[in-house]
């Protein structure tokens, strides 16, 4: 084993925390994944830092929450990050870096324009990514592409990949046609061998098999970016299939009244109302969406028929450590940027509706020599802890403006904790500023220019129903938290610079 490990991220896109069978998923096994939480640490307890696509994951690159690193909602184009992503400091440090899939580190306009050198530039063509595989962003080696099942034409190196197969890819993608739903729930007829979740394991295990030789303590790190489950929710062959559709039940919709202590965008919301929120460019969040409802089943199931497929890839990819006697010195995580609601509450999506449902994410930490087997764990836990963890694995010393928290002592079995609190912030438009409060017990979410707010008994009232903010018994239990959130702020904010004299 070399003495540094070698370092594999697997991050999906908005998939939901339970959906896994250690949390009780029976439509579909996950039998890989399942294997990482039971042989290494599952955090049952992991939020992400905000639940949008694009400041999650410039967070989960740079260790800096979104307040910070100034991507704070999706549309937005950080064009130089202030600070080197972990791909960088790895990078700098002896590590291969690699990316596979999705990127969306900035505005989807402008993700062509920024791998070819800066969002200034003109977004290039098919010929770029023929000739084009990095550097971007401190990895070495890239193989992207953008867009979610049938939302999207097929791109980036996507498209040279279903160009390159000679394959009728047209027919899958209905962009190309007159017909297309945003809101399609049910079966793809694109071959499981095109999909894109097969085309990003494939670039992955590929790298393991490249790389495998690391007799001179040159180890990798690799980032495999998962697009699904994001809606459009469909599935390919047999996935879809695969799942026991007796077992999909349906979230519970909007109870009566259940809006009625929350802040007034909930009730206006759960009617599709966003209008008083929007800035012109739509409200990244939570949506209203009966056509959903009334295909709830056909979504759940191509849903997890979608993450059956992801659990498939994820143990190719272990494979491929095992068969190249990597397994013993690669550290495993798998991740997802934030979850989704999923009609529970009468919403689809992510974002303002802070929910469990959409800030709670899937983390399991899994390495046979380096991670204890310590199973589930309710430790709290963020995606913005990952990079320190992976750094501090890496031998790499933290840079100054780095946040999060270092999981390594609970990972090495010698804490069962080690923070009290995590941070979720989530700035849709530049007209409303939520920000999120967790401890072990409670949630308290607090908004700019905004007198409402909203505090949760999680143990007593796991699916907040009940929104303590205003009742005069919980008065002090809010000072409390409130003093402890500013606090929490504070430590956050942190120094960059080092004193060098009195004056």
């Amino acid at each position: 084993m070399t003495s540094r490990p070698n370092i594999l991220l697997i991050i999906t896109d908005q998939q939901r925390f339970d959906q896994l069978g250690v949390k009780g998923l029976n439509a579909i096994p996950t039998p890989h994944l399942d294997r990482m939480a039971r042989e290494g640490v599952h955090f049952d307890r992991a939020y992400t830092p905000s639940p949008t696509c694009t400041p999650a994951r410039v967070s989960l690159i740079t260790g800096q929450y979104p307040s910070r690193h100034g991507a704070w909602s999706l549309g937005i184009s950080v064009d130089q990050l202030a600070c080197p992503t972990i791909a960088q400091q790895l990078k700098d440090a002896g590590y291969h870096t690699s990316l596979f899939g999705k990127t969306h580190f900035v505005c989807r306009q402008d993700e062509g324009s920024h791998l070819a050198g800066g969002c200034d530039q003109p977004k290039p063509d098919i010929d770029f990514y023929r000739n084009f595989t990095g550097p971007y962003l401190g990895f070495d080696y890239v193989q992207v592409g953008t867009g979610h099942t049938i939302n999207k034409y097929p791109d980036m190196h996507y498209h040279v990949f279903l160009e390159d197969a000679g394959v009728d890819y047209k027919a899958w993608f209905p962009l190309f046609g007159p017909e297309y739903d945003h809101d399609s729930c049910g079966p793809w007829d694109i071959p499981v061998e095109y999909h894109d979740t097969t085309w990003v394991s494939n670039n992955a295990i590929k790298w393991i098999h490249d790389h495998a030789d690391t007799q001179n303590n040159e180890p990798w790190f690799c980032m495999a970016a998962f697009e699904d489950p994001h809606e459009p929710l469909v599935c390919p062959r047999p996935w879809y299939d695969k799942v026991d559709r007796s077992q999909c039940v349906p979230f519970e919709g909007p109870r009566d009244g259940e809006f009625d202590d929350k802040p007034e965008f909930y009730g206006k919301a759960a009617k599709g109302d966003w209008s008083e929120l929007d800035d012109g460019h739509g409200v990244p969040s939570s949506y209203y969406t009966p056509k959903k409802d009334e295909r709830a089943i056909n979504a759940l199931q191509a849903t997890l028929g979608m993450v059956g497929l992801i659990d498939d890839r994820v143990g190719a990819m272990i494979q491929a450590l095992e068969e190249t006697g990597q397994a013993d010195n690669t550290l495993v995580i798998f991740t997802s940027d934030h979850g989704e609601l999923h009609g529970h509450h009468g919403f689809w999506g992510k974002g303002l509706t802070a929910y469990e449902d959409c800030q709670r994410i899937p983390m399991l930490i899994w390495e046979p020599s380096l991670v204890k087997a310590v199973g589930t764990t309710d430790a709290l836990a963020s995606l913005i802890d990952l990079p320190r963890t992976i750094l501090e694995y890496a031998g790499v010393a933290i840079p100054n403006g780095m946040q999060g928290t270092d999981l390594s002592p609970i990972l090495k079995g010698d804490a069962k904790t080690i923070q009290d609190h995590t941070l979720i912030e989530c700035r849709a438009t530049d007209k409303i500023y939520q920000q999120t409060f967790i401890t072990d017990q409670y949630k308290l979410i607090v908004y700019e220019a905004m007198n409402d707010g909203e505090l949760y008994d999680l143990h007593n009232d796991p699916d907040q129903y009940i929104n303590l903010w205003a009742d005069p018994a919980f008065t002090e239990l809010k000072t409390t938290l409130l003093h402890r959130m500013l606090q929490a702020q504070m430590a956050n904010e942190g120094t960059r610079l080092q004193r060098k004299a009195f004056a």
